[in-house]
């Protein structure tokens, strides 16, 4: 093999990837993103073995073979030496280009991800970053190993919004490797879900689908704007409404917190749904248990509109702004909840964003079709930046 060539399996061969990413029980919108990918790569005759944070967890959830994920802090790297026997590497959704808080060449994700791509290249194997987003500014170190490890011939980069791609066709304009644009994979979750994975409710919940509220919040930095989403369940629950709380983002020091830092038993009739670590199939029946979903996270709100669930969102951030605003989705800022109602939630015409998630199902698909392409050696070596 001459330097630069890239291994692909042969005409007929069924190919075996590994699959990357922080997946566990701790983030369930993550998890939703994996089960997309792993089940579009299954149904197109390709296997798949996960690296992960919970190969435990992942195993029983998702009934695929995994093994831990690189981590040079706890001397975990046999991944590396692993990953001579797949067919192709690759990293799959979230905001995995971003930076650990002091530039690091072997801390954080971003470098995680240029040290698996640099274990493709040197085994001559396919790279591709799918439906990922890129966290800016990054550092010198950042570019330096980007450009070196992210930039090879081998290397297929699908981000999954417009501004990380503009920026990561600027950081490769003179590289081999190919940049692309798609969405979230999770949005292709409803085609992929069968009516027999869905199965019964999981949490013994009276099922309330045309008076049910479901809250998602995580914590919120600005002071009042859990006191002021409180508020908003209150009203919805004197209007009739069963008000449920739930997180999709259960790691220690995380979401969960809100439950002791705010009056959520003012609310009549309130209660908390388990944050246990549940399945992607059963997120997706919660969600759509619900008649509405208030959410300051980005994937229950794609998981619901992608189910025709309306959803509001609360921006808590620039990307959540971004992400509620290409998806059409109704949002205010957290800072500016005061001026909220609840009347104002449920006058929002919710079919504009119900069809543009059904528009992003499609480019999500796509999406994975130029993965299939670009495991099979089919992409061409240009950069992309139409």
């Amino acid at each position: 093999m001459t330097k630069g060539s890239v291994r692909v399996g042969g005409d007929g061969q069924r190919l075996h990837v590994l699959l990357d990413g922080p997946y566990g029980e701790a983030n369930l919108g993550d998890n939703a993103i994996a089960y997309c990918m792993s089940r579009f790569l299954q149904m197109h005759g390709v296997d798949v073995t996960i690296s992960c944070l919970d190969p435990a967890y992942i195993e029983a959830s998702f009934g695929l073979k995994a093994v831990p994920m690189l981590d040079f802090r706890r001397f975990e790297t046999s991944v590396l030496k692993e990953i001579r026997e797949f067919d192709a590497v690759i990293i799959g959704g979230g905001q995995q280009l971003k930076e650990y808080r002091i530039p690091n060449p072997l801390v954080g994700m971003f470098a995680r991800v240029c040290h698996m791509a640099r274990a493709a290249e040197m085994q001559g194997i396919p790279f591709v970053a799918w439906s990922v987003g890129l966290d800016w500014p990054i550092s010198a170190i950042a570019k330096v190993m980007a450009r070196r490890y992210l930039g090879g011939r081998n290397a297929t980069l699908i981000l999954r919004d417009r501004v990380s791609f503009e920026r990561v066709a600027r950081l490769f304009y003179d590289k081999p490797c190919q940049v692309l644009q798609n969405k979230d994979a999770a949005f292709m979750l409803p085609a992929l879900l069968q009516e027999a994975e869905l199965g019964g409710n999981r949490h013994g919940d009276s099922v309330s689908p045309e008076k049910r509220l479901l809250i998602c919040p995580s914590v919120i930095e600005n002071d009042g704007a859990l006191a002021r989403l409180i508020d908003l369940c209150v009203v919805a629950a004197q209007e009739g409404y069963e008000v449920r709380g739930w997180h999709s983002e259960i790691r220690a020091n995380y979401d969960p917190r809100v439950r002791e830092i705010a009056a959520w038993d003012s609310i009549p009739g309130f209660r908390w749904l388990p944050p246990d670590p549940i399945d992607t199939p059963s997120v997706a029946e919660l969600i759509r248990s619900a008649s509405i979903v208030v959410t300051t996270r980005m994937h229950p709100a794609i998981i619901a509109v992608s189910q025709c669930v309306p959803a509001y969102g609360i921006a808590t951030n620039g990307k959540m702004r971004s992400v509620f605003e290409e998806l059409m989705l109704p949002y205010t800022n957290s800072d500016e909840l005061e001026a909220l109602s609840f009347t104002d939630i449920l006058r929002h015409d919710f079919r504009t964003c119900f069809a543009r998630a059904a528009a992003f199902r499609e480019e999500a698909e796509l999406g994975g079709l130029q993965v299939l392409r670009a495991i099979r050696g089919q992409t061409s070596a240009t950069t992309d930046v139409s």
